[in-house]
């Protein structure tokens, strides 16, 4: 019979054993070997070194990671976010010991009961930008003061290396502020500056050194004397001062009425002379005879004078004489014509002066007129 597969070409296949051999055969001569087969790894040596490989990729990997939080850690703005950190929670004495600023018991201001008591503070803070120069560097911030942005600038200085990589900064005692007062008042004047109370000095003046913020300013004269009060707002850090704080001081009723009482006693004190000329008086009497002897000399005041009390001037609240009072001095005289009685007067009294300030006991008064400078005489 005529082979069937011939027509379709699969009478063109060769033999499966003409290409492959036959199994298990040994190979013919002149034929290639065989190669030899792979050795398999063990399990456990292949888990060690994928597991070594994932332990240098860890190490790497923590390497970046640890040289990145070293770095953020040991940035220049950190010692700067722990102050304002302090300072924004109201912890005044953490922060000013952390930015190593100098105070003692006459910064009122520089603790947490004052700065509590102010307004305005800093509520906030925001790092704009940080330049390090090698061994300083700079860390500029706005702070939140009011419902505003204010720009402080802080320096910091290197002190050495952690693990001899990273730096470590200090920063620098920032500048602070100051709320500047000048009273038109008594020297001494008790001031009370954010519930604080102080005095000021001859000229009238208090500075005292003042974290960010608006204090309330207040003069306190007692029973004798006030002023409107008023604020004072020290912003950022860098030393400015708050605008001068300016208060002018008036009488009360009560000061008022002293200060016409001071008067009268020294107008009553120079009455009480027996002198002609009493020492410090705006009033005296002239024209004695030396050779006559003068006994029982007495000033009588026939008429007080009437004063009023005006606005504080540089040496005090000004009295001016509204209507002279009057005065006649009288003595005994004896000499070569016999004996009588001498007289001088009426003689104007001046009452005009200043008030310099207030005791316990009431108004102290000084005279601007002395020895009947403005006076005629008799």
């Amino acid at each position: 019979m005529t082979e069937q597969h011939q027509a379709d070409g699969w009478g063109s296949v060769p033999d499966v054993d003409s290409i492959s051999g036959e199994r298990g055969a040994p190979a013919t001569t002149g034929a290639a070997a065989p190669a030899a087969p792979r050795k398999k790894l063990r399990r456990g040596a292949l888990v060690g070194i994928i597991a070594g490989g994932a332990a240098v990729v860890l190490l790497l990997v923590a390497g970046v990671v640890g040289y990145s939080v070293g770095t953020a850690s040991h940035s220049a703005d950190r010692p700067v976010r722990a102050f304002l950190d302090d300072l924004t929670a109201g912890r005044v004495d953490a922060a000013l010991e952390s930015a190593g600023i100098d105070h003692d018991k006459d910064d009122v201001l520089l603790t947490d009961a004052a700065y509590a008591k102010a307004t305005s503070r800093v509520t906030g803070y925001r790092i704009a930008a940080t330049r390090d120069d090698g061994d300083t560097a700079t860390v500029t911030a706005y702070l939140r003061q009011g419902g505003r942005d204010v720009s402080s600038t802080f320096t910091l200085d290197k002190t050495g290396t952690d693990w001899g990589v990273f730096p470590v900064w200090e920063l620098e005692a920032p500048r602070l502020g100051a709320v500047d007062v000048s009273v038109r008042g008594p020297a001494g004047a008790t001031v009370e500056v954010g519930g604080q109370s102080t005095t000021t000095s001859k000229d009238g003046t208090v500075t005292l050194t003042a974290l960010p913020g608006t204090y309330d300013v207040a003069v306190d004269g007692g029973k004798w004397y006030s002023a409107d009060a008023t604020t004072a707002t020290v912003a950022g850090f860098g030393g400015s001062a708050s605008s001068p704080v300016s208060m002018t001081t008036k009488l009360t009723a009560a000061g008022e009425q002293s200060a016409k009482g001071a008067v009268d006693a020294w107008v009553d004190g120079c009455i009480a002379s027996t002198d002609a000329e009493p020492a410090g008086c705006s009033f005296y009497a002239y024209g004695q005879d030396s050779s006559y002897t003068y006994t029982n000399q007495k000033w009588t005041l026939d008429a007080r004078p009437s004063v009023a009390v005006g606005d504080w001037l540089s040496n005090g609240w000004l009295v001016t004489t509204t209507t002279p009072g009057s005065a006649t001095f009288t003595a005994d005289i004896s000499g070569p014509g016999g004996v009588g009685t001498a007289s001088a007067g009426p003689i104007n009294v001046n009452a005009s002066g200043y008030v310099t300030g207030f005791t316990d006991a009431g108004a102290q008064f000084r005279s601007a007129v002395g020895n009947g400078s403005s006076d005629t005489g008799s």
